[in-house]
């Protein structure tokens, strides 16, 4: 959770005692609410809640200002991307309603029709004249409208258009030109089909979580429950497909920028054009659509935004979101409820069995949430967040009264208070347990100097544009049904909210369905594994790779030769140490001793490192060369897939691709030769199917790609080793979103020219 509310919370705890207020034994969440929600506990929360400052868009002026701003951007012909950027923030500025907002919008329409993005630039018409937009000024915005329609190909959408033209030629009267468009519409419109497909925008059920295997849950005593193949399945086979229940961003608690991440709440599209709430000018969404489709959740989250709560609780968000969600199959039984206690009785019924007459909702509730294993300060931790979240949508939002729980005859106030806390609690806890990290390939926020034309990066600029990131939090209660495994039989593919589940491998009938909750035996040993196992899930691994104890897999990435005697031993190095030290006195806090010659490995390469300028922001060769030559060094110390050596390849290919036209022939080929080397360790340390590859192979695409512009316009032939990366890389795109697929797509279509029968094969399986 953020450190503010944190921060808060120990002083709560502290000064109230209240680890004497919670018992060692409970009965369930509700218990602990009616321990801790006493009224003086309540009073500090509502209090916390009151005093969270107010980011709400107050001021048409420093919108205005923002909007002036881009429209200087717009004359001097910076890019687009740039300009792009500047009228999302003065939309978001603005205060709902407003005039400044539908300028705004009108504004960032001519953007996007110079970028190609014309289903955007029409709605954001659509919403300029839905607005406050100047009577005058409207004309040309129609014309802009119906310019994207065209476009767009959709002619049976020119019908408000050329009413709204024809109502304004009525009173003004048209120029020759406007008139002979005008015309031209009319004549569009009458052929194109009379039957306008409007946007319902309702809220379907959410679909039920399916095995697309033959599998089973079954329970055991000393696994819980647990799921099992019932036939055999092969690998790369699908296991299951569910679409999470509840989702939430994935905040930046280290940044100031309180606007929200270009990713949609509602469908979870990520790198969108932002459609912000236009009250709190947060919340984001892909389109007005989806933006209007989620205010039955977000009108009860918006006041949240405005005081920034979101940002600063982390997951407890979506314990929130979670009974949000799935409320409306609950409110019956709240509605009927007397005490909080029966309430929460009933609900643990109707959910404890594989079937329940909740839905996908139901399935949520019946996960564990740990709350008798974890820490006792944990569990205060929790539980003062939930009472705090309740407060909240009972005091500062309409949630009561718009649910009729405010209506005589229903459940005291103090005992809605204790439900709902203890609901958002329980949620919590279980998505501690439980939550999956949904994550994609994010667009870099400095656009503008990658994309100038339009959103396909320049050449051999892939490689700063897309990073993998977690974009959102979930909750997927089907597969999170499935055990954890440091070595798991299973890999997961995301489609924004929904999740696809494959094997990794042949899987037995009888054999178990393993997951990894993060800690995997790729990328921990097994002390680190077993700490983070009972420090976050609250029980001991058992599986083979922490049964055996062997650490074998890691050694080998992290083995270093003595360049004295040869003696190879395996030392896990402190990678961001070397990256701080990098310009400074290299004494290193806990230097490597060989064990044969007592050679200071850890100092020697410290020194190394330290020599190595990854700093330089123009080309210099004679720093290239040595560079070069410092990394040979580094190369025979670092043994074979050190992960540091990977580490340190990517900072020099982070570097230098952007320099790859300046390079003599030579440097070039190493370069090149250094990006073939970062691809296949990715693959050898993480294998082909791993975002980890992915996009280790994209400066092996942007080489291609320079390669292609400095041959003159020569289609590219790959050596076998490259051709090999680019069949795995082809086959790791299915990771990634359709979205994302497309626009990695482009960009190899655009620029990486390989030759006719390899390229023709790779767009077949784009």
């Amino acid at each position: 959770m953020g450190s503010a509310w944190d921060t808060f919370v120990e002083g709560i705890i502290w000064r109230n005692n209240l680890r004497q207020h919670l018992p060692e034994c409970f009965t369930d969440e509700v218990d602990i609410m009616y321990h801790l929600g006493k009224e003086e506990i309540c009073a500090l929360l509502h209090s916390w809640l009151l005093q969270l400052p107010n980011i709400l868009p107050t001021d048409e002026n420093v919108s205005n200002k923002l909007r002036a701003d881009a429209n200087e951007f717009f004359k001097n012909k910076k890019s687009n991307h740039y300009v792009l950027h500047a009228y999302n923030n003065a939309i978001a500025g603005a205060p709902c309603g407003s005039r400044a907002m539908a300028l705004g919008y009108a504004n960032r329409a001519i953007i996007l029709i110079r970028l190609g993005r014309y289903r955007e630039a029409f709605q954001d018409c659509q919403l300029a004249l839905d607005g406050d937009y100047p009577d005058e000024k409207r004309l040309k915005v129609y014309f802009r409208q119906a310019d994207c329609v065209e476009n767009m190909n959709e002619p049976y959408k020119l019908g408000p258009i050329v009413e709204g033209i024809s109502k304004i030629s009525g009173t003004e009267g048209l120029s020759k030109g406007e008139q002979e468009k005008l015309r031209t519409l009319k004549a569009q419109y009458d052929v194109a089909e009379k039957s306008v497909a409007m946007d319902m925008a309702q809220t379907a059920p959410l679909p039920e979580g399916r095995y697309e295997a033959s599998l089973e849950v079954v329970k055991t005593p000393t696994q819980g429950r647990h799921v099992v193949a019932r036939e055999p399945i092969e690998a790369d086979g699908i296991i299951a497909t569910e679409t999470a229940v509840s989702f939430v961003p994935v905040y930046e608690f280290n940044t100031r920028n309180t606007l929200a991440s270009p990713d949609c709440q509602k469908c979870a599209r990520v790198n969108v054009i932002p459609y912000v709430c236009c009250t709190c000018g947060r919340a984001c969404y892909c389109s007005p659509q989806c933006r209007e489709s989620h205010q039955s959740v977000h009108r009860f989250e918006c006041y949240g935004y405005q005081k920034r709560l979101w940002y600063t609780i982390g997951i407890a968000h979506l314990g929130i979101r979670c009974l949000l969600d799935g409320f409306g199959t609950i409110r019956n039984a709240v509605l009927k409820a007397k005490t909080a206690t029966a309430c929460y009785k009933r609900l643990i019924e109707v959910t404890s069995g594989e079937e329940n007459e909740l839905g996908q909702y139901g399935r949520v509730f019946g996960l564990v949430t740990n709350f008798q294993k974890m820490d006792k300060d944990d569990v205060l931790r929790y539980a003062l967040a939930g009472l705090m979240l309740s407060i909240y949508l009972i005091e500062c939002t309409d949630f009561v009264r718009d649910h009729g729980l405010s209506q005589e005859g229903t459940i005291p106030a103090y005992e809605l208070r204790m439900l709902f806390g203890a609901l958002i609690m329980r949620h919590i806890g279980q998505l501690v347990c439980n939550g999956h990290a949904i994550s994609e390939l994010r667009a870099s926020q400095q656009s503008g100097i990658l994309c100038e034309d339009n959103f396909i990066p320049n050449v051999g600029l892939l490689h700063p544009y897309l990073r993998s990131s977690r974009v959102f939090t979930a909750i997927f209660p089907q597969i999170s049904m499935f055990n954890h495994d440091c070595d798991p039989n299973i890999r997961n593919h995301f489609e924004r909210s929904t999740l696809k589940v494959y094997a990794t491998r042949s899987i037995a009938a009888g054999s178990e369905i393993v997951n990894c909750y993060g800690p995997n035996y790729k990328l921990m040993p097994v002390e680190t594994r077993l700490m983070h196992l009972r420090q976050q899930y609250c029980f001991d691994c058992n599986c083979y790779r922490c049964r055996t104890n062997d650490d074998t897999y890691i050694k080998q990435f992290n083995t270093l030769r003595c360049p004295r005697c040869r003696h190879c031993c395996a030392v896990e190095l402190d990678n961001e140490n070397f990256k701080t030290s990098i310009g400074f006195d290299p004494v290193p806090k806990n230097p490597v001793i060989c064990s044969q010659c007592s050679e200071k490995l850890y100092t020697r390469l410290y020194v190394r490192f330290s020599q190595m300028d990854l700093t330089a922001y123009e080309y210099n060769e004679k720093d290239f060369k040595r560079i070069v030559t410092e990394y040979d060094w580094c190369k025979d110390l670092l043994v074979d897939y050190n992960q540091t050596k990977a580490e340190l390849l990517q900072e020099i290919l982070s570097r230098y691709t952007k320099f790859a036209f300046s390079m003599t022939d030579e440097l070039f080929s190493t370069l090149r030769g250094y990006a073939l080397e970062l691809a296949t360790m990715r693959r050898h340390q993480f294998g082909f199917m791993s975002l980890e590859f992915l996009t280790g192979c994209f400066y092996l695409l942007d080489i291609w790609a320079v390669l292609y512009v400095v041959g003159g316009d020569e289609p590219v032939t790959l050596k076998p080793a490259e051709l090999t990366a680019l069949n795995e890389f082809r086959a790791a795109l299915s990771m990634v979103g359709a979205d994302t697929r497309a626009l990695i797509s482009e960009y190899m279509k655009a620029h990486v020219i390989l030759d006719e029968e390899t390229r023709d094969d790779l767009w077949i399986s784009c």
